[in-house]
């Protein structure tokens, strides 16, 4: 198949982590021809122009939702101590795109439709099929970095009756644009929201601020209320914490068992924390003292009406769903005034105007909201169907060979972690996390033959595909399929990896270094599952307490220290990690090799 165009390197996507994939490919490579593409009229991914609803701010503060190479400055009207309006975000990576030089090599409303790996004696790469709004093209790439992250493509839900319902029903991500209609709607009163995520947060309080009462459904089958927290906790005798830094410090990274915990050279304290009777006393006592403060602090303690909202697990447990309570005002504040009433309870069915629950309660209602998640697997087709189980991509396609080798690997990854961490065998999970994996799970129209089941990702360092590594090809990264709280500070890093990956630049390097690629993108995949159990590692990559650890790790890889601290051992302990600390740092890998003799990087 002849291409209409070709390229030395494909973005898919220009969020975070496609704009930073691109910059560090530029920064290290400038002659390249690369090319951004985004289904999006705008730059910004998740916070696009177009996404954005009136209300949305970001969980950050003003300092940690940049890039270290580009600092956020007053000029976009936000101070220090504040959260970062929607608008504020998406302007700033406009900026970013403008200073980089990225944002004349992106091609708006154009979705990448599918992907075929090519490979013979002319061509090595990447065929795409490209559909823009007055025509649809080929593609051919020589390197293909796929940057959609976890949340481009809402999961759909439907629910039985809601063909009678005869009310507005809006998935969060129509929110943006059919939100303004209902809220004008003088016949909207009342209003349903189902879900127990931070966006479903969001959707409580932009209603009940405006006046509107809310039923809030939060299903006992799911995982339950997030965990959510003031912006700032005091931890008895430890003092007072900026919520969101806790999880870039070392010394909570150490009260949590950790695959790379030991790159740091804290093995010995880990050893005594997590393998004495003492060091695990320690720790239990740790993290209730954690979770008890958070929810005393954030109020949920005070009023029965919230003990609805009150998690399911300890924070422990929790995965990067943990969030803020970020709101102009209190939102707990409705539910203890009656204005927003919560239901723990699955849905029945829909009728006009009317939310039936599983208990046998009629919810009269104007519209429903659902906050139903994302699709986890990239928003691009792979036409090979039996690439999909090399690639490590969610898919319905693996043939029964390639799951037995990949229940294999996972079997034995999950009998190293509990070697490791025994406690983390007797964790619990949600009810039906097994649901996780289902084809769109929420869908109650045709429960007629069982949902099929997705294979989770499983990719090394979560960006490479193990079976292209293994082969030698580099041909194929990832970018943004992975979530944690410094995830700003992990897409700059990982820009760069995948740079040095794709031109074997790397230290350590998959494609040379490991013996066996498969098993370490399996191990990666089970140690995130196990380890939080209340997050989405059955999905994807999602761990919390482990951020700057993986930092190290991705470093390491690139022939860079993580111990960024300037040598005081006090610093490195106790003062939270942040942008200010990875400032420069493909400038940084730029001059060491150069310093080693590499002259020009191709």
């Amino acid at each position: 198949m002849a291409a209409n165009e070709a390229v030395d390197v494909v973005v898919v996507g220009a969020g975070f982590a496609g704009l930073s994939a691109a910059k560090a490919y530029i920064q290290c490579a400038p002659t390249t021809n690369l090319v951004l593409l985004d289904n999006n009229k705008s730059i910004g991914g998740t916070w696009a122009k177009e996404r954005l609803y009136n209300g949305l701010r970001s969980n950050n503060l003003r300092g940690t939702l940049e890039f270290p190479d580009y600092r956020f400055h007053d000029a976009f009207g936000v101070k220090h101590g504040e959260h970062l309006p929607g608008r504020a975000v998406h302007e700033y990576l406009v900026e970013y795109a403008q200073h980089w030089g990225i944002d004349h090599r992106v091609r708006f409303q154009s979705k990448v439709l599918d992907a075929e790996k090519v490979q013979d004696e002319n061509l090595d790469g990447w065929h795409l099929t490209v559909q823009s709004p007055h025509t649809e093209y080929t593609l051919f790439t020589k390197k293909l970095i796929v940057a959609t992250g976890l949340t481009s493509q809402p999961q759909s839900m439907h629910v039985r009756g809601e063909d009678s319902f005869n009310a507005a029903m809006l998935n969060m991500a129509e929110l943006a644009n059919r939100a303004p209609q209902v809220l004008a709607d003088p016949a909207t009163k009342r209003v349903t929201v189902l879900g127990g995520s931070k966006s479903a947060y969001d959707a409580v309080y932009m209603f009940a601020s405006a006046g509107i009462e809310v039923d809030w459904v939060i299903r006992k089958s799911g995982h339950g209320p997030t965990w959510m927290s003031v912006t700032h906790i005091v931890l008895g005798p430890l003092g007072k914490f900026w919520a969101e830094s806790l999880t870039s410090s070392r010394i909570l990274a150490w009260m949590s068992p950790c695959l790379w915990g030991g790159l740091d050279g804290s093995g010995w304290w880990r050893s005594f924390l997590h393998g004495s009777w003492l060091g695990c006393k320690v720790l239990d006592g740790f993290w209730w003292k954690m979770s008890s403060d958070t929810l005393d602090q954030s109020g949920y303690n005070s009023d029965p009406k919230l003990e609805q909202l009150i998690p399911d697990c300890s924070m422990f447990d929790i995965g990067t769903s943990f969030s803020i309570l970020n709101y102009p005002t209190d939102v707990l504040g409705y539910v203890r005034s009656g204005k927003v009433r919560v239901h723990r309870e699955d849905l029945s069915h829909l009728l006009d105007h009317a939310v039936h629950l599983a208990n046998g309660t009629k919810l009269e209602t104007d519209a429903f909201i659902a906050s139903t998640g994302w699709l986890f697997g990239p928003a691009v087709t792979f036409k090979d169907k039996s690439l999909h189980s090399d690639l490590g991509i969610p898919s319905t396609e693996y043939t029964e060979e390639q799951k037995a080798f990949w229940r294999g690997l996972d079997s034995e990854a999950d009998k190293e972690i509990f070697r490791q961490w025994p406690r983390l065998a007797s964790l619990k999970y949600p009810p039906h996390a097994s649901d996780d994996l289902k084809e769109n799970p929420l869908d109650e129209l045709d429960a007629s033959e069982p949902r099929k089941e997705y294979e989770p990702i499983r990719l090394y360092r979560s960006i490479v595909s193990p079976g292209l590594a293994a082969k030698g090809d580099r041909s194929l990264a990832f970018a943004g399929l992975s979530a944690n709280i410094a995830g700003h500070i992990r897409n700059e890093i990982a820009g760069l990896w995948i740079y040095a990956y794709m031109n074997d630049k790397l230290s350590i390097d998959p494609c040379r270094d490991v013996a066996d690629v498969y098993w370490e993108a399996a191990l990666f995949n089970r140690f995130c599952y196990r380890r939080y159990p209340y997050g989405f590692g059955r999905r994807f990559p999602d761990f919390i307490f482990d951020a700057i650890p993986f930092t190290d790790l991705l470093l390491q890889d690139l022939g860079i220290s993580g111990m960024r601290k300037g040598g005081s051992w006090w610093r490195e302990c106790f003062e939270p990690y942040g942008m200010e600390d990875y400032r420069g740092i493909t400038a940084e890998w730029l001059a060491k090799r150069n310093d080693a003799g590499e002259k020009k990087l191709r």
